[in-house]
């Protein structure tokens, strides 16, 4: 029986850098001149916001079933979930994953979401 992945959540803190908990790369803005810049690990599942995945893994699109489906069926996919791409991702049943969920305050509400997962 696969479990779901496990979340935390960053709400006052939200905007403190994102780090793989399995090997410590920082995920997001590891560029001093460019704080928007992804840099995925391997244990890097996906890197979302709520209007789209900016990194998905092979390993994230299996456990998913998305491998077959077209980046607009993608995103039909996680934008019909009743929580959105955050909900969506909260699915994953890849062994071990952790998700970080980030929100910004109100009146913002915006998400972004990381999830990891150690390499079996």
């Amino acid at each position: 029986m696969s479990s779901f992945i496990q979340r935390t959540e960053l709400k006052t803190v939200y905007y403190t850098p994102v780090h793989c908990p399995f090997c410590g790369t920082r995920v997001m803005g590891a560029d001093a001149e460019d704080e928007t810049r992804i840099t995925a690990c391997p244990h890097t599942l996906f890197i979302a916001h709520d209007t789209a995945f900016e990194y998905r893994s092979e390993r994230l699109d299996n456990n998913l079933e998305l491998s077959a489906l077209s980046e607009l069926e993608i995103e039909q996919k996680w934008s019909a979930h009743r929580n959105g791409i955050d909900g969506f991702t909260d699915e994953v049943t890849v062994p071990d994953a952790i998700k970080v969920a980030a929100y910004a305050p109100a009146p913002s509400a915006y998400g972004s979401y990381y999830g990891f997962a150690p390499i079996a």
